[in-house]
């Protein structure tokens, strides 16, 4: 028996000492470790150590010491092995061992000392004991390295830091209301009370619970940072103060609640004022995710449960940041609706208003200090006169005294009278002396505030000036870059094809065109060359500033090949693009060089014979005709330097009266929405067209845009959007 205890002994211990490191290092294995190690030594190393030295008990003390010692080990792993697990139960299961093992420990002394049986109490029993009660106050207690917390401590620093100022700078909007010109700007005005409204209580939400929390744990609250000492990086390290307060009570939950209650309200109020959906980061992403190891994890979990203390708080921070930015940047879009005349009056004023109300309580704090040193030297000169008419008065008084006693007292009370006197004025000197040196030293003191005092106003001018400098560069490059993108706007509207064309030859047709930014990646594009009319759908790589360059080079060469060239068959068409991409791209193929390119689908339709051909780059085309719909397929290739370029193949369509066709870019279908943030998809898409193929074209173009904005909801457009139907 002695023989298979020994094994299971060092078998035990050897898992649970790998376990401990491996845990220490986060690695996934620490847990199956320590799981092993504590089912061997509870259920095979100590029932056999207690029944075999339970036979060579001779006392009933013994015996109970024997049972003591297996309930203490027994309690304390699995104590170890819940707080491991971060079950429920742990915490009570940690505070009853923590009594039982120092009490153990006292029993085996006694035991040392009264204990006269058989029992061989061997000191390396106890060393074990003690060396594996430090192991447990140290995993248990410090889970999480000193590094980790001092990085969540600067992280807290700096998001306080931050806050600070994104406080400041708001608080100056809401304060400069007052001074904005009514006129026109009512509504604006009304928003951003609004606005201040909405975000108010979050900001005394959050500042309460972290008040509250701190306070919880920490006898002397937290002010603007963590004093990172041995015993606050223990403190701070504590993962079980989070889980008690957060989630044991409703107050994650209920932060939850008032989030998504206050996004709810922010979409509102940019709806109302038809702005684009601001930045939701992460800590306001609010969805259930998944854990390291697949499982479902809620968001108060993610944020909350089991974190240290030092990253709730930096949390609690970060997601007022994020408050903080959001209103910043809601604040921004909505003062864009002033006049850029009227607010920036206003805002020179409000803060040369400032500027010289600082200056005035700067000159009557100066002007207060002179005053009560005038104050102070004046009743030092009274005082001193009263000392002067004092001392004359007790002269002639004592001359009086001494001229009436002279005769009994001449010699005796002379003398008397001049040591008296001496003394008398060696004290009031003592005094004058005392009151000269006070006197010198309170003017030194206003005078070096004085000094302090004026070199805070320059500082202020100073940083004032700064202030008004950088507005104007930065209102300046501002104004610079929003006339480019005006500018390529313009230009890139001018490019688009006019819808009279298409009037001119079908019964019915819509163009939704929807660009990310206020330039586009996707474009549309037609001709009539001779008897044909050629239509052309593209999608080029990127958006915005970049994809409008691309879409301008392929309408330009669209109209160089079709128009000058001739060319109407939508494979030759492709084929030419192609070409003349790689040219203009100076594409060659090599290693990590840029794919720049476009999808498109091009159709050449004859409106008199109803003869369509078709040829895709990625792209299909979707023909409804009586609410049947077929899907051409494109070629897999986009029209740029492609590992397997072969020509792109034209596709031949006899066309009916009452045909729809359907030319459009992935931007719808990949628009994230819905209530897990999905894509649209192709499926959905095909769905909303084949239901709706018997409305009208407009009517058609109607339902698309309100079906992808209900799909969208709070997030941000996901890439351009074009969709091009007609009816033949």
């Amino acid at each position: 028996m002695k023989k298979s205890e020994n094994v299971l002994g060092i078998v035990a211990v050897s898992l649970f000492v790998l376990g401990t490191l491996l845990k220490m290092l986060h690695l996934p294995p620490a847990a199956i470790m320590a799981g092993v190690s504590v089912v061997i030594f509870n259920l095979g190393y100590l029932p056999l150590q207690l029944i075999r030295e339970q036979r060579k008990a001779t006392t009933q003390l013994e015996t109970g010491y024997l049972v003591f010692r297996f309930i203490t080990l027994f309690i304390s792993l699995i104590a170890f092995y819940f707080k491991l697990q971060h079950w429920q139960g742990a915490g009570i299961l940690l505070i009853f061992s923590s009594y039982l093992i120092p009490s153990y420990i006292t029993f085996y002394f006694y035991m040392r000392v009264r204990g006269k049986g058989k029992i061989p109490f061997q000191s390396g029993d106890l060393i074990i004991t003690i060396l594996a009660y430090m192991i447990y106050i140290f995993v248990t207690r410090s889970m999480v390295s000193p590094k980790v917390v001092r990085g969540y401590v600067i992280l807290e620093e700096q998001y306080s830091k931050l806050n600070s100022g994104l406080q400041s700078a708001n608080n100056l909007v809401y304060s400069s209301l007052d001074s904005v010109p009514l006129s026109g700007n009512k509504e604006v005005i009304e928003s951003i009370h609004e606005l201040k409204e909405i975000s108010g209580p979050m900001h005394m939400m959050l500042d309460s619970l972290r008040t509250g929390f701190i306070n919880s744990f920490y006898t002397n609250p937290i002010g603007e940072g963590f004093n990172i000492s041995t015993a606050s990086q223990s403190l701070l390290a504590n993962v079980y103060e989070s889980h008690l307060y957060f989630m044991e009570t409703p107050r994650a939950s209920e932060l939850k609640s008032t989030l998504e209650n206050y996004m709810n309200r922010i979409v509102q109020l940019q709806r109302k004022n038809n702005l684009p959906a601001s930045l939701i980061t992460n800590g306001m992403a609010l969805e259930d995710s998944t854990g390291p190891y697949g499982e479902t994890q809620t968001w108060e979990e993610r944020m909350f449960d089991f974190v240290p203390i030092a990253s709730a708080i930096a949390t609690l921070s970060r997601i007022n940041q994020e408050i903080y930015l959001t209103e910043r940047g809601l604040q921004n879009q909505l003062t864009r609706e002033f006049s850029d005349t009227d607010l920036k009056s206003a805002l020179e004023e409000l803060a040369s208003g400032e500027s010289r109300l600082a200056i005035e309580l700067k000159e009557n704090e100066i002007l207060r200090i002179s005053q009560q040193q005038e104050l102070q030297r004046i009743q030092l000169e009274k005082s001193q006169a009263e000392l002067a008419q004092r001392n004359t008065i007790t002269g002639l008084a004592l001359a009086g005294i001494v001229f009436v006693l002279v005769l009994l007292f001449i010699t005796s009370r002379a003398y008397l009278l001049k040591q008296r006197d001496n003394k008398q004025l060696a004290q009031q000197k003592e005094e004058i002396s005392t009151k000269n040196t006070e006197l010198s030293r309170f003017n030194k003191e206003i005078s070096a505030q004085r000094d302090e005092i004026e070199a805070q106003r320059d500082e202020i001018e100073a940083q004032r000036n700064l202030v008004f400098e950088q507005k104007e560069q930065i209102e300046y490059r501002i104004n610079e870059i929003r006339a480019s993108i005006d500018y390529a706007m313009r230009l890139q509207d001018a490019m688009l094809s006019r819808p009279a064309l298409l009037e001119q030859h079908f019964s019915d047709h819509f163009i939704f065109f929807r660009p990310k930014q206020m330039v586009s990646g996707d474009f549309y594009w037609w001709t009539q060359s001779g008897d044909s009319l050629v239509i052309a759908v593209a999608d080029c790589t990127g958006h915005g500033v970049p994809g409008a360059f691309m879409s301008l080079l392929g309408a330009s060469l669209l109209k160089e090949i079709v128009n000058r060239e001739g060319i109407t068959i939508p494979g030759r068409i492709l084929d030419r693009m192609r070409e003349e991409v790689i040219i203009a791209l100076d594409q060659k193929g090599a290693a990590g060089e840029q794919k720049d390119g476009m999808d498109m689908a091009v159709i050449s339709l004859d409106p008199r014979t109803l003869r369509c051909r078709y040829a895709g780059a990625n792209n299909p085309l979707y023909l409804l005709r009586r609410s049947q719909l077929t899907i051409y397929r494109p070629d897999k290739m986009p029209v740029s330097y492609y590992g397997e370029m072969v020509p792109f193949q034209s596709v031949g369509i006899d066309l009916q009266v009452n045909d729809q066709l359907y030319l459009f870019s992935d931007g719808y279908a990949d628009q994230f929405g819905g209530e897990k943030r999905k894509k649209f998809k192709y499926p959905r898409f095909r769905q909303v067209l084949t239901e709706n193929g018997d409305l009208s074209m407009p009517r058609q173009q109607q339902l698309l845009s309100d079906t992808i904005r209900e799909w969208q909801g709070k997030y941000g457009q996901t890439d351009d959007m074009v969709i091009v139907g007609i009816r033949i």
